[in-house]
């Protein structure tokens, strides 16, 4: 188990960082088990299984311990890291890695403008053994180009509508995972998240669409 693949300052004083934000924990780790989260000792995830996200928690801002546990087994770890919150903030706290290498990388939804003839996409690698990954029309062009593990693209504003996409790597003409019919509504922030492993046959790689906590956790 290592530390994380996040370095937090540890000269962060949670008393500077007053108010609150909102948290999800998503399971992006392939091959880990099903597992429980604790943030300060306290369960914010209950048996939370590869490519299951949770719901928003309300969390106070300050410095946190982030602990999960293979189901059953709350004196072993497989994760333990520090983490600050920034308060007023929306968070999504991804598990991601390679037992026994996996750590937590936090993932902000950023609060973009919204509009009821838009909608607001952006796009994050999280296959640990992937390289430069796009996102693409299926006949057309590229939406996001060359992202890497672990990196997100900025978000970009589409039309909704019905869209036939795929995700290829950036230096070969070869689709990877076949997204059809994906149907993007207006007024939403959206990620698409990249999970599992990738070169395998058949290949295990996803993708994920959840509505970003910043289409509705506004104030």
């Amino acid at each position: 188990m290592n530390d994380s693949f996040y370095c937090p300052d540890e000269t962060i004083n949670p008393r500077q960082m007053p108010g609150v934000s909102n948290i999800r924990v998503f399971h992006a780790a392939p091959g880990a088990p099903e597992v429980d989260i604790y943030a300060n000792g306290k369960k914010v995830a209950n048996r939370l299984a590869f490519g299951q996200f949770t719901d928003y928690v309300s969390v106070s801002a300050g410095m946190y311990i982030i602990e999960a546990f293979p189901v059953g087994l709350k004196d072993s770890p497989i994760l333990s890291i520090r983490l600050p919150i920034a308060e007023k903030k929306v968070y999504t706290l991804s598990v991601i890695g390679i037992l026994p290498n996996i750590g937590i990388l936090p993932v902000e939804d950023v609060y973009q403008p919204l509009f009821r003839n838009r909608v607001n996409i952006r796009f994050v690698n999280l296959s640990p053994n992937a390289p430069a990954l796009n996102l693409a029309l299926r006949y057309g062009q590229n939406i996001f180009t060359d992202i890497h593990y672990t990196e997100g693209s900025q978000y970009t504003t589409i039309l909704p509508g019905i869209y036939n996409l795929v995700v290829k790597p950036t230096t070969v003409n070869t689709v990877v995972v076949n997204l059809p019919n994906v149907r993007l509504l207006p007024n939403r922030n959206l990620t698409f998240y990249v999970v599992g492993m990738y070169g395998q046959q058949p290949s295990s790689l996803e993708v994920y669409i959840p509505m970003d906590g910043t289409t509705y956790l506004r104030d």
